[in-house]
């Protein structure tokens, strides 16, 4: 069965996914490599689609776009029909023949930068606006994980990864109009090629999404990104978390390597690639994402921005470092056949190249620990890229003082029998590599704990005498009701619950801190 940590919400898992790399447009230049001179040094260019279709930029004699003549300033009626959207065109039956042509060759480049062979010819396709819209509905649709978007959006608002009320789904639906570009659909084993951009502000992508078309050919994509879970299940299984983290580092073997041969791609006129010319990789991976021509994406919350991100620059970081330090063979074939375990290998390197893993800590029988009041509603890893995530939203400057002290970590989120409508239940467990890593962690949770409630004072009870912080939380949106928040950490070892009773607050005090072990109701805990 298949656990979610954070960063793999349904919606991100979904959006960032191989089978749906739209984003790549909006992390990459592409549009002006077509146009640069062979002798011109790389400069990062803003996204394709920032280049109206109507509007292409007008190559000089010498191939070169140029801006257009500096005149007097424009009238205001100039301007308000500058601003009206442009009609959107179509590319022709020449440019269609001329971009089928060049999947067999950027095929070609690929399967040279990677040393992943071809297995056999990729299919093609020339789509619509409308047909993508069509293909991210449809899938949306048929995404199980889509039956607990309420439950897990519900859960990033408890840990203030999401504001209250936030529209996802509509929210992704103009995210992925946005960012559109061409896709590779292991599915159909076709890449989709755009009807409505010229050739030239495709074929650098092409080069990232055909390397997906290599990977799919040598381990099956969709179900190698699964890390040996099952995908048929509406519950996630408290027992098969850790599936969750190698799901997340398998994303960014796909997308990092991709990304390696953009980059080798665009350099490649210049005769250069990404270990030749890290002054332009590392501006490059700097800017991804800092564009005022993605509105949508630029307006979303962090957490979105850096989950849909995570791929493309820890993926890049971490496939150039095994590419530096090991060789062709092991970054791309080697890495497919022998993946990192978790986002702790990918956001530090050293930690796969030297074998060092993370024994991922034991999980007690939570739904007895909590019953028979409450009712799981969801469970996830939380890796070392989730303390990342918190660390950032939470005002951290420093996000990698905290993440490179994680040693493991869940959530589980509730709801009551009784009550469903009250505010969740949220369970947080996490183990560090010291009493003062675990201390640090806690007051950064403990400082943010009033900017996710409208009410907090603190408090105590008999069963958090012992905790570093407790708070009597309320929100107005519950009517008023408030819970507590207790934040308490034990050697290396933190326990964070929110909005549970007294009772329940005990005895996972003991299973966590003393080693009992919660039994069915009725029963005994069992030292």
């Amino acid at each position: 069965m298949r656990a979610r940590n954070l960063s793999r919400f349904p919606v991100v898992r979904w959006l960032r996914s191989s089978s749906a790399a739209a984003l790549v447009l909006l992390l990459l230049a592409c549009a002006s490599w077509a146009q640069q001179p062979t002798n011109a040094p790389p400069q990062p260019a803003t996204p394709a689609q920032s280049q109206s279709p109507s509007t292409p930029s007008q190559p000089s004699a010498s191939g070169t776009a140029q801006a257009p003549a500096q005149t007097e300033q424009p009238s205001t009626a100039s301007k308000a029909q500058d601003e009206q959207p442009q009609p959107e065109t179509h590319i022709s039956k020449a440019q269609a023949k001329e971009l089928f042509r060049s999947v067999d060759e950027i095929l070609q480049f690929a399967s040279h930068d990677t040393d992943l062979p071809i297995e056999h010819k990729v299919k093609r396709n020339l789509i619509t606006r409308a047909q993508v819209e069509h293909y991210v509905n449809k899938r949306m649709k048929d995404d199980k994980d889509t039956k607990r978007l309420e439950e897990a959006k519900l859960v990033l608002e408890q840990f203030g990864l999401l504001p209250r009320g936030y529209d996802l789904h509509a929210e992704f639906l103009r995210l992925m109009a946005e960012q559109v570009a061409a896709y590779y659909d292991p599915r159909s084993q076709s890449v989709n090629l755009l009807d409505w951009l010229p050739p030239d502000a495709q074929k650098p992508v092409l080069a990232h999404e055909l390397t997906h078309a290599l990977q799919d050919q040598q381990v099956g994509l969709e179900k190698w990104e699964l890390a040996g879970a099952k995908d048929d299940t509406p519950l996630p299984d408290p027992q098969e978390y850790v599936a969750e983290e190698a799901q997340a580092a398998r994303q960014c073997i796909t997308e990092g390597q991709a990304q390696v041969v953009w980059f080798d791609y665009t350099l490649a006129p210049l005769g250069k690639n990404i270990l030749t010319a890290p002054e332009f990789v590392d501006a490059v991976r700097g800017a991804m994402g800092a564009s005022k021509d993605s509105p949508v994406f630029s307006d979303a919350p962090l957490f979105l921005q850096e989950s849909l991100l995570m791929p493309y620059t820890f993926g890049l970081d971490f496939v150039r470092t095994v590419l530096a330090n090991r060789g062709k063979d092991a970054a791309f074939a080697g890495l497919l056949h022998d993946p990192p375990v978790d986002t702790r290998q990918i956001m530090q390197p050293e930690t796969y190249l030297l074998h060092q893993v993370v024994a991922p800590p034991k999980v007690p029988d939570l739904d007895a620990l909590v019953a028979p009041d409450y009712k799981r509603i969801d469970f996830g890893s939380m890796g070392e890229f989730d303390v990342y995530l918190l660390a950032k939203q939470y005002g951290a400057n420093d996000a990698p003082n905290y993440y490179r002290h994680w040693r493991g970590g869940y959530y589980f989120a509730v709801r009551g029998e009784v009550d469903p409508k009250v505010q969740i239940g949220l369970l947080y467990y996490s183990r560090w590599d010291s009493p003062e890593a675990a201390r640090d962690f806690a007051k950064l949770y403990a400082d943010y704990v009033p900017k996710r409630y409208d009410s907090v004072s603190p408090t105590t009870t008999p069963a958090t005498h012992d905790a570093q912080y407790v708070f009597h939380a309320v929100r107005s949106a519950n009517g008023g009701s408030g819970g507590i928040v207790m934040i308490e950490n034990q050697g290396n070892d933190l326990l964070i619950m929110e909005n549970f009773d007294d009772m329940v607050m005990e005895k996972a005090r003991q299973v966590f801190f003393y080693g009992w072990t919660p039994a069915p109701r009725g029963a005994k805990e069992k030292k």
